[in-house]
């Protein structure tokens, strides 16, 4: 009977994280839980006046923290010895990661952070760390109110890689609005990601060039304050250029086309003295914009020279222009002290091109797929000419509404085993938007699966990350977001089953896919040969959408806006199935009733019904998603290209109105015995 009570007592006292850990991500090195709490009614702190900057900064972080978690406010201690939140950051300075720490030893981001019944206490070397303990006491606060506490722990932390960074693309789809890239950094600095690459062809003001981002892109003034931005929190932020291809939106007008190589092309002609004058010019503003140390290049995908060299003039060495200008921009922005990161694909074509890379340049591996061969091909002469590197993959958005979750993840699983097993230097991850219509909300979830994995050097369980990362992101409905993810990845695997991905060199996928004829006859047939994929895809995206939609009841305020984005994408995606299994369903129904005499005919009422007809559905949701995605793209986006999408929508209404009208005027011109000697398809000639 004494046993039994004493191990009644024992479950009793037991705190609740012992049932229910809190998941900390990214995992720290070291973490062990004693069985005390600290009760967050009880926090104070003290910010004194000798405080730097950084420091003031992660305080106030720790103070809307407790606020957002826990509905408390953060007390001012009378002094700084009674103060329950006690912090030591022996070093100042240290915000931003610098060259110096490319041998991996710094301790910049390392903090030890120690909760027990009688307060919180941080050590750590810079204000990084500091900021950085604060992310996770983000993730241990547990319960809301009087009844909150934070478990007693003792957690020792450091990055495993000295760079990680999340590259966002501002120059193929829309722009984001400033107030979004101040929302992406905020939540990338949840995972402790201390770089964002800014990656840029001509969507950056230039002064000089009055025509580059007019109306299309960012002012040097906001530019400068996205950089402030995310220094406070601990991220650098990196001019991502292109200063010899990817540069047709330059290229393409009157006034610069003299310096292309190809006739209104992608690349620069190296060979030309004015191409070098401009982009010393550009150089030099850019090296002035951007503070830190480091600028990446691109260099990369430079087709066209070596199209024109191989198939039209032989006297043109690309291998040759390509070293050639390399070395010239690394020239020209060590003068202003800058260190080069430069993409290493081209060695697919020129085998030997790593070894004659300008020795300060800092090559970057990229490989989008998850395939150890692949990533294997570009590492190795790297690792042959024993430089130092970083690694690249990226979220498979670029060919889908919403990303590829398990060529993502894997994708990110392999190249981050490469670069932890060969001691990269850093890790980015890529997020495209060439396609222009997804959300790059989409991707968010993807962005924290690499960052995460990229600071405890293993990405996190594939398996439970969804609900992990939800019960972190949306305390208040983990399960609806959960299965909501869970439904859109599986909405988006169905659809890449009936739409395929990129074959032959054709651009395909469901991104492109989804707005084709869906009457053409390699349409029709597909979809006969997919329904039940088209099904899947269909019901996977409703029930992401009614996981959305009850999740919109429970989150906070702040994470409406977003929830809402997702709701569009599952929309699209259910749109995306529906046009196909409509157009099949609309020739079915037809040929059925018409082509034989039917005692009862009633296929206009199921075709045209003004109300409830399949050709109407198809307008009605047509209609009502082109203002959804509209509202959407301009809670995320600046206005630039959204009229080229919403013209998507456009000329798909056209398609099913004027079927509905011709389907109309046959079933006026014909007798109600008619019998046609066409099937739909064929009799109607849908097209846009």
């Amino acid at each position: 009977m004494m046993f039994f009570r004493l191990f009644v007592s024992c479950l009793l006292i037991l705190p609740v994280f012992a049932q229910s850990a809190p998941v900390l991500f990214p995992q720290p090195q070291m973490v062990r839980y004693s069985g005390e709490q600290f009760p967050v009614s009880l926090l104070s702190v003290v910010v004194p006046q000798s405080a730097t900057a950084e420091v003031r900064f992660a305080l106030q972080e720790l103070e809307n923290v407790v606020q957002e978690r826990a509905g408390q406010a953060v007390k001012s201690a009378p002094s700084s010895t009674l103060a329950t939140f006690q912090w030591i950051v022996r070093k100042e300075g240290g915000a931003l990661p610098e060259v110096s720490e490319r041998d991996g030893a710094s301790s910049r981001e390392h903090y030890k952070l120690t909760v027990s019944r009688v307060g919180v206490r941080v050590e750590a070397q810079t204000s990084a760390g500091l900021y950085y303990a604060v992310q996770t006491l983000r993730q241990l606060i547990t319960g809301q109110g009087k009844t909150a506490f934070i478990p007693g722990v003792i957690i020792e932390d450091r990055p495993k890689l000295t760079y990680r960074g999340v590259m966002m693309d501002f120059a193929h789809g829309g722009l984001l609005t400033v107030m979004e890239i101040k929302r992406q950094i905020d939540f990338l600095a949840r995972w402790k990601t201390n770089q964002y690459y800014f990656y840029n062809e001509v969507s950056i003001e230039l002064k000089g060039f009055p025509n580059i981002a007019y109306r299309a892109g960012y002012t040097q003034a906001q530019i400068r304050e996205i950089i402030a931005y995310g220094r406070q929190r601990h991220m650098e932020v990196v001019p991502f250029l292109n200063l010899y291809g990817h540069l047709h939106e330059l290229l393409r007008s009157e006034q610069y086309a003299k310096l292309a190589i190809g006739q209104y092309g992608h690349e620069l002609d190296p060979r030309k003295p004015e191409t070098n004058a401009l982009l010393k010019d550009w150089i030099r503003q850019y090296a002035d914009l951007f503070p830190g140390p480091f600028i990446h290049v691109g260099f990369d995908e430079t087709w066209e020279t070596k199209r024109i060299a191989d198939d039209k003039d032989a006297r043109i060495n690309s291998e040759g222009l390509w070293v050639q200008q390399l070395t010239f921009v690394q020239s020209e922005l060590k003068k202003y002290g800058k260190t080069v990161l430069a993409w290493t694909d081209m060695n697919n074509y020129y085998p030997d091109i790593i070894k004659k890379i300008p020795q300060e340049v800092i090559p970057v591996l990229w490989e989008y797929k998850p395939d150890t061969v692949e990533i294997n091909r570009y590492l190795n002469p790297i690792l042959k000419e024993k430089k130092p590197f970083f690694i690249q993959p990226a979220v498979s958005g670029w060919g889908h509404i919403y990303p590829d979750a398990d060529y993502t993840c894997n994708n990110i699983d392999l190249c981050l085993q490469a670069a932890v097993k060969h001691r990269a230097l850093g890790f980015i991850h890529s997020v495209w938007t060439d396609p222009v219509e997804p959300f790059v909300r989409a991707s968010w979830l993807f962005m924290a699966y690499g960052c995460i994995g990229a600071w405890q050097g293993y990405v996190p369980d594939q398996k439970n990350f969804t609900e992990m990362y939800s019960r972190v992101m949306y305390p208040y409905a983990a399960g609806e977001m959960q299965r909501a993810f869970d439904h859109l990845a599986a909405s988006n695997e169905a659809l890449d089953k009936c739409l395929g991905r990129n074959t032959n060199g054709m651009p395909r996928g469901t991104i492109v896919e989804s707005w084709s004829n869906p009457f053409s006859p390699y349409y029709l047939k597909n979809t006969n040969e997919h329904t039940a994929d088209f099904r899947q895809a269909r019901e996977s995206g409703e029930l992401a959408q009614a996981e959305l939609i009850t999740a919109l009841g429970k989150c906070s305020p702040k994470d409406t806006v977003f929830i809402q984005s997702m709701i569009v994408t599952a929309r699209l995606m259910v749109y995306s199935a529906t046009r196909f299994l409509w157009a099949k369903t609309i020739c079915d129904r037809w040929n059925e009733s018409m082509l034989q005499r039917k005692k009862n005919d009633f296929v206009a009422y199921d075709l045209v019904y003004p109300c409830h007809g399949l050709l109407v559905d198809v307008m009605d949701e047509a209609g009502e998603l082109k203002t959804a995605y509209s509202e959407a793209w301009r809670a995320e986006y600046l206005p630039y290209r959204l009229n080229t999408m919403l013209g998507r929508f456009d000329v798909e209404m056209g398609l099913w109105q004027k079927l509905s009208l011709k389907v109309i005027s046959n079933r006026i011109e014909n007798k109600p015995d008619h019998v046609a000697d066409q099937p739909f398809e064929t009799l109607f000639k849908p097209d846009f």
